[in-house]
Protein backbone atom coordinates (compact mmCIF):
# COMPACT_ATOMS: atom_id res chain seq x y z
CA UNK A 1 0.00 0.00 0.00
CA UNK A 2 1.53 3.23 -0.69
CA UNK A 3 2.33 6.01 1.64
CA UNK A 4 0.19 9.06 1.94
CA UNK A 5 2.38 12.20 1.20
CA UNK A 6 2.07 12.98 4.78
CA UNK A 7 3.09 9.64 6.07
CA UNK A 8 6.03 10.27 4.35
CA UNK A 9 6.86 13.36 5.81
CA UNK A 10 6.21 12.11 9.23
CA UNK A 11 8.63 9.20 8.49
CA UNK A 12 11.22 11.78 6.93
CA UNK A 13 10.32 14.17 10.01
CA UNK A 14 11.32 10.76 12.44
CA UNK A 15 14.21 10.25 10.77
CA UNK A 16 15.97 13.46 11.14
CA UNK A 17 14.87 14.07 14.70
CA UNK A 18 16.47 10.96 15.76
CA UNK A 19 19.62 11.61 13.39
CA UNK A 20 19.79 14.50 14.77
CA UNK A 21 19.31 13.33 18.62
CA UNK A 22 22.35 10.23 17.44
CA UNK A 23 24.89 12.33 15.51
CA UNK A 24 25.13 14.97 18.62
CA UNK A 25 25.22 12.32 21.56
CA UNK A 26 27.20 9.68 19.59
CA UNK A 27 29.27 11.27 16.35
CA UNK A 28 29.23 11.32 12.98
CA UNK A 29 30.85 7.41 12.29
CA UNK A 30 29.49 5.76 15.22
CA UNK A 31 26.17 6.60 13.83
CA UNK A 32 25.43 4.63 10.61
CA UNK A 33 22.15 4.37 8.88
CA UNK A 34 20.85 1.11 10.18
CA UNK A 35 20.88 2.56 13.99
CA UNK A 36 18.95 5.49 12.95
CA UNK A 37 16.40 4.05 11.22
CA UNK A 38 15.91 1.23 13.49
CA UNK A 39 15.77 4.26 16.20
CA UNK A 40 13.33 6.11 14.32
CA UNK A 41 11.14 3.14 14.05
CA UNK A 42 11.57 2.70 10.32
CA UNK A 43 13.46 -0.03 8.01
CA UNK A 44 17.10 0.17 6.81
CA UNK A 45 15.70 0.20 3.16
CA UNK A 46 13.56 3.39 3.46
CA UNK A 47 16.26 5.54 4.13
CA UNK A 48 17.10 6.73 0.22
CA UNK A 49 13.40 7.27 -0.33
CA UNK A 50 14.13 10.58 2.00
CA UNK A 51 17.52 11.70 2.16
CA UNK A 52 20.54 11.17 -1.18
CA UNK A 53 22.93 10.06 1.46
CA UNK A 54 23.98 10.42 5.16
CA UNK A 55 26.00 13.39 4.18
CA UNK A 56 22.83 15.13 3.03
CA UNK A 57 21.19 13.84 6.35
CA UNK A 58 24.29 15.37 8.23
CA UNK A 59 23.33 18.37 6.43
CA UNK A 60 20.03 18.67 7.76
CA UNK A 61 20.35 17.26 11.07
CA UNK A 62 23.11 19.88 11.98
CA UNK A 63 20.13 22.52 10.77
CA UNK A 64 17.92 21.05 12.62
CA UNK A 65 20.06 21.43 15.76
CA UNK A 66 20.97 24.83 15.11
CA UNK A 67 17.08 25.96 14.59
CA UNK A 68 16.40 24.01 18.07
CA UNK A 69 19.45 25.50 19.54
CA UNK A 70 18.27 29.61 18.56
CA UNK A 71 14.58 28.85 18.97
CA UNK A 72 15.79 27.95 22.83
CA UNK A 73 17.93 31.21 22.84
CA UNK A 74 15.72 33.51 21.93
CA UNK A 75 12.77 32.29 23.84
CA UNK A 76 15.19 32.67 27.02
CA UNK A 77 16.39 35.84 26.46
CA UNK A 78 12.47 37.53 25.02
CA UNK A 79 11.59 40.33 27.76
CA UNK A 80 15.34 40.71 29.32
CA UNK A 81 17.31 43.57 29.09
CA UNK A 82 20.39 43.54 26.72
CA UNK A 83 22.89 43.15 28.89
CA UNK A 84 20.93 40.41 30.61
CA UNK A 85 20.09 38.50 27.34
CA UNK A 86 23.51 38.25 26.31
CA UNK A 87 24.75 37.62 30.12
CA UNK A 88 21.91 34.66 29.91
CA UNK A 89 22.93 33.57 25.97
CA UNK A 90 26.72 32.82 27.11
CA UNK A 91 25.49 30.82 29.87
CA UNK A 92 23.17 28.32 28.11
CA UNK A 93 25.71 27.74 25.41
CA UNK A 94 28.24 26.93 27.92
CA UNK A 95 25.77 24.50 29.46
CA UNK A 96 24.65 22.62 26.92
CA UNK A 97 26.60 19.76 28.19
CA UNK A 98 24.61 19.03 30.97
CA UNK A 99 21.35 18.22 29.00
CA UNK A 100 20.72 14.72 28.91
CA UNK A 101 18.93 14.43 25.90
CA UNK A 102 21.04 16.71 23.69
CA UNK A 103 18.42 19.09 23.46
CA UNK A 104 19.57 22.43 22.63
CA UNK A 105 23.62 21.22 21.73
CA UNK A 106 25.18 22.98 19.13
CA UNK A 107 26.72 20.43 15.70
CA UNK A 108 30.24 22.53 16.02
CA UNK A 109 31.86 21.95 19.56
CA UNK A 110 29.97 18.61 19.80
CA UNK A 111 31.34 17.21 15.99
CA UNK A 112 34.26 19.23 15.58
CA UNK A 113 36.46 16.36 15.47
CA UNK A 114 35.08 14.92 12.71
CA UNK A 115 33.77 17.77 11.02
CA UNK A 116 37.20 18.66 9.35
CA UNK A 117 37.82 15.04 7.93
CA UNK A 118 33.75 15.24 6.60
CA UNK A 119 33.07 16.25 2.69
CA UNK A 120 32.90 20.12 1.23
CA UNK A 121 28.68 19.97 1.91
CA UNK A 122 29.14 18.76 5.80
CA UNK A 123 31.88 21.48 6.17
CA UNK A 124 29.56 23.78 4.74
CA UNK A 125 27.08 23.54 6.66
CA UNK A 126 28.87 23.64 9.45
CA UNK A 127 30.31 26.89 8.82
CA UNK A 128 26.86 27.85 7.76
CA UNK A 129 26.08 27.50 11.32
CA UNK A 130 29.24 29.04 12.92
CA UNK A 131 28.75 32.32 10.65
CA UNK A 132 24.67 32.08 12.10
CA UNK A 133 26.35 31.46 15.77
CA UNK A 134 28.44 34.66 15.64
CA UNK A 135 25.79 36.88 13.79
CA UNK A 136 23.53 36.07 16.71
CA UNK A 137 26.29 37.06 19.30
CA UNK A 138 26.83 40.10 17.41
CA UNK A 139 23.51 41.36 17.69
CA UNK A 140 23.33 40.90 20.91
CA UNK A 141 26.44 42.31 22.10
CA UNK A 142 25.14 45.76 19.48
CA UNK A 143 21.79 46.02 21.65
CA UNK A 144 24.12 45.80 24.47
CA UNK A 145 26.07 48.23 23.67
CA UNK A 146 29.41 46.86 23.14
CA UNK A 147 31.99 49.29 21.56
CA UNK A 148 33.09 46.92 18.65
CA UNK A 149 30.13 44.28 18.48
CA UNK A 150 31.59 42.19 15.53
CA UNK A 151 34.88 41.65 17.51
CA UNK A 152 33.34 40.35 20.36
CA UNK A 153 30.52 38.35 19.31
CA UNK A 154 33.23 36.60 17.57
CA UNK A 155 35.44 36.19 20.25
CA UNK A 156 31.95 35.03 22.24
CA UNK A 157 31.71 32.29 19.82
CA UNK A 158 35.59 30.91 19.19
CA UNK A 159 35.37 30.55 23.17
CA UNK A 160 32.78 29.07 23.75
CA UNK A 161 32.81 26.63 20.78
CA UNK A 162 36.08 26.12 21.97
CA UNK A 163 35.91 25.81 25.80
CA UNK A 164 32.60 22.99 25.10
CA UNK A 165 34.85 21.33 23.03
CA UNK A 166 37.16 20.86 25.32
CA UNK A 167 35.03 20.02 28.14
CA UNK A 168 33.92 17.12 26.42
CA UNK A 169 37.29 15.63 26.38
CA UNK A 170 38.10 16.45 29.93
CA UNK A 171 38.87 12.77 32.10
CA UNK A 172 36.29 13.45 34.84
CA UNK A 173 33.01 15.99 35.65
CA UNK A 174 35.87 18.08 37.60
CA UNK A 175 38.08 18.67 34.94
CA UNK A 176 34.88 19.72 32.85
CA UNK A 177 33.55 21.95 35.04
CA UNK A 178 36.62 23.94 35.72
CA UNK A 179 37.05 24.34 31.85
CA UNK A 180 33.26 25.69 32.02
CA UNK A 181 33.60 27.66 34.70
CA UNK A 182 36.71 29.29 33.53
CA UNK A 183 35.43 30.46 29.91
CA UNK A 184 32.10 31.72 31.53
CA UNK A 185 33.92 34.03 34.13
CA UNK A 186 36.20 35.34 31.16
CA UNK A 187 33.45 35.83 28.81
CA UNK A 188 31.75 37.92 31.69
CA UNK A 189 34.17 40.38 32.26
CA UNK A 190 34.63 41.08 28.84
CA UNK A 191 30.81 42.05 28.59
CA UNK A 192 29.61 45.89 28.74
CA UNK A 193 29.43 46.84 32.40
CA UNK A 194 26.12 47.48 33.58
CA UNK A 195 25.08 47.70 36.99
CA UNK A 196 22.00 44.95 35.66
CA UNK A 197 24.09 42.41 34.97
CA UNK A 198 24.31 39.31 37.93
Amino acid sequence: MKKSKQDTEESRKRILSAATRMFLADGLAETGIASIMQAAGLTQGGFYRHFRSKEQLIVEASKAANEHMFAAFSEAVAGRSPQQALALAIDMYLDQLSRQDCDGMCPLPNLGSELRRADALVRGAAMAGHQRLVQFYQTLARQAGATDPAELGAALVTAMVGAVMLARVAVNAQAQAAILANCRKTLHAMLPATEDRA
